[in-house]
């Protein structure tokens, strides 16, 4: 909009095309609506907001909603339809830095994917996409979804702009910088030094923000001590060494306070790997809801649980290094492939989840059925 030179195109050919996760930051909705949007209305470009009203979108547009279609946007709609955070919760899991990034697969490409083929109604178009000259990897994998209609382009990539170089640009026509735009919970944000220590004096600013992040993990925490935001690691640990950060935990102890939670029944299979048995290869979960209530209901009736078990000697109790007591009837072993069952209290948010065969898997992993592989 700024330097026509940059484009050889006019902007009533242009279309910005947004999806919302649900889980972005205040500071950028507040940033977008006084500096950029304002811009976007003048310069009368198009400006698409969309989401997922629902946790499967399909190829269609079935399950996605647009939040707003407008040459003279106003408000920018951070909090989506269905969000990231909710599915995430749902599944009590967080995002993870390694694999396919579903969570851009799900909340982003399945949103965009429909509408932008809505608007461009089956005819050539480019798709202009912000990558930074340190993202080469992401944009040639990008590349690999061009078609005959479809032609990716990455103009930061091209003039050779970095991240620090977009920001000063950016200060020097609005005045003043733009946060990271990312969900709240991103584990990427907390990937380094810097990146992390801007995410956590922005948890300082905006403490709900962080305490709904926390909330998150707790549960997945819950679910599978292995859990964390930052790459396994604890945000919570984070947070409580940072020292300044004590609105963000009283934020999260007041939530848990009001929160129902529900006591979960954790059945979990360790199998080995085809090529190799001495190393884990996949893990089956199932998770059960075995009562609801009030947080000290149910803690109480975990409690009365484990003493009754300890004190007949079927289960054991264990509070880890994560403050989270766990009642265990069985333990993972040596061996693949392995198990362990556990109950545990968490913020009723996790749905309950189990494939139709897990009972059978479940059989053949016990002791007695399959024979183990001798890790």
């Amino acid at each position: 909009m700024e330097d026509p030179t940059s484009r050889d195109f006019e902007l009533d050919e242009l279309a910005l095309i947004t999806a919302h996760t649900g889980s972005e930051w205040d500071s950028t909705r507040t940033a977008m609506e006084t500096h950029v949007l304002p811009r976007l209305a003048a310069a009368n470009v198009r400006f698409l907001q969309v989401a997922r009203s629902q946790r499967h979108a399909t190829i269609d547009g079935g399950g996605i909603v647009v939040l707003d279609d407008s040459r003279h946007p106003t408000s920018l709609y951070i909090e989506g339809a269905y969000t990231l955070w909710d599915e995430l919760t749902e599944a009590g899991t967080v995002a993870q830095a390694s694999g396919a990034r579903l969570c851009s697969v799900h909340s982003k490409g399945a949103a965009l994917d429909p509408v932008i083929a809505r608007i461009t109604r089956g005819q050539p178009y480019r798709h202009v996409i912000g990558f930074e000259a340190n993202e080469l990897g992401r944009a040639a994998k990008d590349a690999l979804h061009n078609t005959d209609l479809r032609t990716g382009e990455y103009p930061l990539i091209e003039w050779g702009w970095d991240r620090a170089t977009a920001n000063a640009y950016t200060e020097s026509i609005i005045g003043t910088t733009i946060g990271r735009s990312a969900c709240t919970f991103c584990p990427f944000t907390f990937a380094n030094r810097s990146s992390r220590a801007a995410a956590l004096e922005r948890f300082r600013v905006e403490p709900h923000v962080g305490a709904s992040a926390l909330l998150m993990e707790r549960i997945a925490i819950a679910l599978n001590p292995a859990q964390g935001i930052v790459a396994g690691k604890r945000l919570t640990d984070l947070v409580r060494e940072h020292g300044q950060l004590d609105t963000v935990l009283d934020a999260l102890d007041a939530d848990l306070r009001q929160r129902e939670h529900a006591l979960y029944e954790v059945r979990r299979i360790l199998r080995p790997r085809k090529t190799d048995p001495t190393k884990l290869g996949n893990a089956a979960r199932s998770v059960r809801i075995r009562g609801r209530g009030s947080r000290g209901a149910m803690e109480g009736l975990l409690r009365r649980l484990a003493d009754d078990g300890v004190r007949k000697g079927l289960i054991e109790a264990e509070t880890g290094d994560d403050g989270i007591l766990r009642v265990y009837q069985h333990r993972r072993g040596p061996v693949f492939p392995t198990v362990e069952r556990f109950f545990v209290v968490a913020p009723a948010l996790a749905h309950e989840k189990e494939h139709e065969r897990f009972d059978q898997w479940w059989a053949d992993a016990r002791p007695g059925g399959r024979r183990a592989v001798a890790a």
